[in-house]
């Protein structure tokens, strides 16, 4: 089944969808971060808790572990559900192009480009890219040969 544009979603649900999202993210920083301070002696007792304070290679190491976890949760997260936690909230769906669901290599391509699509910041090229083509698929729903649709 090939989508036209009435299946796709547009910015809008696809933004609650990811706002939804980074709360995951914003968990999954927490567990690079503290892993690499684990890793490398960098947590602190304090009176409330623990504090990892990192800086240099091993700021670098959780920065690169957070991407890396998040771009993870994202692909196998669509690959096997054909959603994340986000879009099955909103009702949402990621497929092939033609309506089958993912394969591994198509997330993986979709979600490694998210990286790109994020930039400078908060989606400025995927929203970009969507509102200069005029069809409501980012950078990497397109490398990706992906659609995001009301399932």
């Amino acid at each position: 089944m090939q989508h036209d544009s009435s299946d796709q979603c547009g910015l809008g649900i696809r933004g609650v969808a990811m706002a939804i999202d980074s709360v995951i993210w914003f968990g999954l920083l927490f567990v690079a971060v503290y892993a690499v301070a684990a890793a490398t002696g960098q947590i602190e007792t304090v009176a409330n808790g623990t504090d990892a304070d990192l800086d240099g290679g091993p700021a670098s190491a959780a920065l690169a572990l957070w991407l890396c976890l998040g771009v993870g949760y994202h692909t196998l997260s669509e690959w096997r559900f054909g959603r994340t936690v986000g879009k099955a909230l909103v009702r949402i769906r990621v497929e092939r192009e033609d309506g089958t669901p993912l394969s591994l290599r198509s997330s993986l391509v979709r979600n490694l480009v998210r990286l790109v699509d994020w930039l400078p910041f908060g989606y400025g090229i995927g929203i970009l890219s969507v509102l200069v083509s005029g069809q409501p698929r980012r950078l990497g729903d397109r490398l990706g040969g992906t659609v995001v649709v009301r399932r």
